[in-house]
Order: structure tokens, then C-alpha cells, then sequence
């Protein structure tokens, strides 16, 4: 019931900021709006690291009751905040991506549209499989398992675009 609802608003939010990145895309270029989003989307991150879950849980049978913890507020702010900026970096990235693709891909069936369709469900595919080897490894670390790598791959696409941009 809850996860429905946040999911919920995560589809409604997306939208107005869709709409906001979208009238931004006219005044900046996409690799200010991509690093802009990639950086909203790290900072929303930090609201779901959960540095308790580093600690020692043999000798403790409860958790999340240190304020340093994960909380609802803290795991919907989190995730609306990461969801949406990624959400929007999405269109901005594949307008960078079909500014450096070559012409004969340009063209036809195999355009960048298809292949970057074709990059983004083989990356949710390998993410869905990421999730499941993370969750057997440990259910009670799970959030840590997933949000260290995320972030780390978010930071490292920031400077990436740092690296290869005059900003």
C-alpha cells in the first residue's frame, strides 16, 4: 500500500520536473542541465546512506533506531529527490549522446533512439540482477548494498562529464 503511493508520487513529481528541465533546456546547454541533474541525483543519494548498517548488528536485534538511520522521511526524500533527478538527466544524456553519435548510426532503424532503448534495458535487466545478488548477500545491509555503488557510479558520470566538458 505504501510503496504504491510512493511510487505514485514519484510518477507525479516526475512530471512538473520534466516540464521545468525541459524549459531549462532552452537557456543551457545539456552538459550544465546533466551535470546540474547527475548532481541533484548524488545529493538525494546522501539521504539514503545509512552509516548505522557499517556498525557491528550481532550483538543488537533491532535497528534503524539511531537518528544517524534511515527513516521513512529520510527514504521518501531520498527517493523522490534521486528519482527525479535522474529522470530528468535521462533526456539530456541522450541528447549528448546524439550529438556524438556518427552519421551512419544517425540514420535508419538503428538510430541512437533505438540503441540508447536497447543500452537502457539491458541496464535495467543487469540491475534487476544487481538487486538479487545484493539481496543474497545480505537483506539487512540491502539499502547500503545498493546506494554505495549508485552513488559511486552517479560521481563517477560527474566526472566523466567534468573530464570531457569545458564547463
Amino acid at each position: 500500500k505504501n510503496v504504491g503511493m510512493l511510487h505514485l508520487v514519484n510518477g507525479i513529481i516526475v512530471i512538473p520536473v520534466s516540464i521545468l528541465s525541459g524549459y531549462l533546456s532552452t537557456s543551457y546547454e545539456d552538459r550544465y542541465m546533466a551535470l546540474w541533474c547527475l548532481s541533484i541525483t548524488l545529493f538525494g543519494m546522501c539521504f539514503l546512506f545509512d552509516p548505522t548498517d557499517l556498525f557491528d548488528h550481532e550483538t543488537s536485534y533491532t535497528y534503524n533506531e539511531s537518528p544517524l538511520s534511515v527513516g521513512p522521511h529520510s527514504y521518501i526524500t531520498g527517493s523522490l529527490i534521486a528519482f527525479s533527478g535522474i529522470e530528468a538527466c535521462e533526456s539530456f544524456v541522450a541528447s549528448l549522446m546524439s550529438k556524438v553519435v556518427p552519421s551512419a548510426l544517425a540514420q535508419g532503424t538503428f538510430n541512437s533512439g533505438l540503441l540508447s532503448t536497447l543500452v537502457g534495458t539491458g541496464g535495467r535487466a543487469v540491475g534487476d540482477l544487481f538487486i538479487t545478488c545484493m539481496g543474497l548477500i545480505s537483506l539487512r545491509n540491502l539499502l547500503n548494498l545498493l546506494i554505495i555503488p549508485g552513488a559511486t557510479l552517479v560521481a563517477t558520470s560527474i566526472a566523466l562529464i567534468l573530464w570531457n566538458y569545458e564547463l
